[in-house]
């Protein structure tokens, strides 16, 4: 892909991501650029949900491999040598991992104010924290939005120290803190084990409540960082 860099800073970054279109939904209108972190996604089934199920009012026109060393600027085997006390954590083994890069077009039925005419979405399938600090910050890139639903904590085959592990992973980051956070009710509060204490320093600019598959009625919030945090 030409100009990794330039899509990483506009892109809105969904580790833990499964195969959750919900930000997609909700974002389409302001982001076109997706950047999808998981490790237990295999090419199959992403492929799959790509051209079959997709997205409401779009068509995947192409699906393309991305070369590890151009994303991770290292191979996989570095990788999870480099980050072998992460990957002791998880649940699962990780293996077959893939870097996918896909484009979506609106179809010609449905009208300008469904979504964007067309936007991008690259799939890595690796763990999160590792995605951040290879992909964003030893860039010196933060992404335009990160997305903070459902992280898979404890039964969901996450290690249970995540949320505050990727808290430490973004403040830590040269390139500074998102302009945007997408976090679902768990991620903004402050009793739960999801709860990001970065969100202190943002600011509520719209809410959508929706009903899920699996989990019933359920709520995202979109709030935007106050000019004073760095």
């Amino acid at each position: 892909m030409q100009d990794f860099e330039d899509y990483l800073r506009e892109a809105v970054f969904y580790p833990c991501s499964g195969l959750g279109g919900t930000p997609v939904r909700f974002l389409g209108h302001r982001f076109q650029r997706y950047l999808y972190a998981d490790y237990g996604v295999t090419r199959e089934s992403f492929e799959k949900a790509c051209r079959i199920n997709g997205f409401l009012g779009y068509r995947v026109c192409s699906i393309k491999e991305l070369d590890v060393q151009s994303v991770f600027q290292t191979s996989w085997k570095e990788l999870a040598s480099t980050y072998r006390s992460v990957f002791g954590q998880l649940d699962s083994d990780w293996t077959n991992p893939f870097i996918l890069h896909a484009k979506f077009e609106r179809l010609s039925d449905f009208p300008e104010e469904h979504g964007p005419t067309s936007f991008q979405l690259a799939y890595v399938c690796c763990e999160a924290i590792t995605t951040f600090d290879s992909v964003f910050r030893k860039r010196g890139i933060t992404p335009r939005c990160l997305v903070h639903i459902r992280p898979g904590t404890a039964f969901g085959g996450n290690f249970s120290a995540y949320s505050e592990v990727l808290e430490r992973a973004m403040r830590a980051n040269p390139g500074g803190m998102p302009e945007f956070v997408l976090y679902d009710r768990s991620g903004g509060n402050a009793k739960r084990g999801d709860y990001l204490p970065l969100l202190d320093g943002y600011q509520s600019i719209q809410r959508w409540d929706y009903r899920t598959e699996h989990y019933g009625m359920a709520n995202i919030t979109l709030s935007r960082r106050l000019t004073a945090m760095k």
